[in-house]
């Protein structure tokens, strides 16, 4: 434990992936095992796998799995990762936590708003209202605002929170910023569809982990700009919280940015043109002028914060 103590952070952060991926790997066959049983005796179950013909994605399963490893590990181990408190990750007391979320909210969902209107202006989107009735117009509405919290608290916490924070501690602010930004990104391409039936399949977990990577290196040139996006994406963000030398603004903003991407979806059909490279596709930020929206965003944010003075984390300056 003391060597595990005296390693740099960055080198933590990595032995901790890769045991996050063993211990979910391990575990996958017998959530697997587990929920074959559930899905032969449980309507709740076959609907929340939506198990249809016998079978269903594990790829989902799987990323539950990790996430839950992800937290019991970064619990466990909090002392040797100099998790202290949660001020440690950005989320400490401040008078101004509340305009903070409220600024990065409108500010995040504000700036997408104004692209998608242009989008429509220029018949990249057309209106196609997603909803049965009114009624589940409202439910959907509100269905996607709290997801946008959930996600925007959840990945807020882990990449800016944790990753970014231990990573400050070895690395200069830029390299530490452009880590955790490649690492956000890729994580979101961890969506590997696997389809499995019931029965014992002891490799099932290393059988996703395989298929993920075998996926990002074959369709490497296809999510290149999703990627570029995404990390555009995480500098933004890992700039909003070392400005403020909080998770509030960040958060804030993330959630806008889900929010509206999501309302995206609800209200909008993306027309598929051969401009996709200036327009993106129905992701947004996939095409150069979503690139140059999240640059903006990023100069307006020099413009409205401060740097902190007198904090219990060192600020980073930027």
């Amino acid at each position: 434990m003391n060597s595990f103590e005296g390693t740099k952070q960055y080198k933590k952060i990595f032995l901790l992936f890769l045991v996050i991926l063993c211990v979910s790997s391990i575990l996958a066959p017998f959530i697997k095992a587990l929920l074959d049983s559930l899905v032969l005796s449980s309507p709740f179950v076959v609907d929340l796998l939506h198990y249809k013909q016998e079978s269903y994605d594990f790829g989902k399963v799987m990323r539950r799995i990790m996430l839950v490893v992800a937290i019991l590990m970064i619990f466990l181990f909090r002392k040797p990762l100099m998790i202290s408190s949660f001020a440690t990750i950005g989320i400490k007391h401040t008078q101004k936590w509340q305009e903070q979320l409220q600024m990065g909210f409108l500010l995040g969902a504000g700036m997408l708003t104004l692209y998608i209107a242009f989008l429509y202006s220029v018949g990249t989107r057309i209106l196609d209202i997603d909803a049965k009735s009114f009624g589940d117009l409202i439910f959907q509405l509100a269905k996607i605002l709290l997801i946008a919290g959930l996600v925007g608290c959840i990945e807020e916490l882990f990449f800016r929170g944790f990753i970014l924070q231990s990573l400050l501690k070895d690395l200069p602010a830029i390299l530490a910023v452009c880590i955790t930004s490649i690492f956000y990104s890729s994580l979101h391409f961890l969506k590997v569809k696997l389809i499995v039936s019931p029965g014992i399949q002891p490799y099932v977990g290393f059988m996703v982990i395989y298929q993920f990577l075998k996926n990002f290196v074959v369709d490497f040139n296809t999510i290149l700009p999703s990627m570029v996006g995404l990390f555009l994406v995480g500098v933004v963000l890992s700039y909003a919280c070392l400005r403020t030398n909080s998770l509030y603004l960040s958060i804030g903003l993330h959630a806008g940015w889900v929010f509206l991407i999501k309302i995206n979806g609800l209200f909008f059909d993306h027309v598929h043109r051969n401009s996709n490279w200036l327009f993106g596709d129905s992701n947004v930020v996939t095409g150069v002028l979503g690139w140059v929206l999240l640059i903006i965003t990023l100069i307006i944010i020099r413009f409205v914060t401060k740097m902190p003075h007198n904090t219990d984390i060192t600020p980073y300056h930027i």
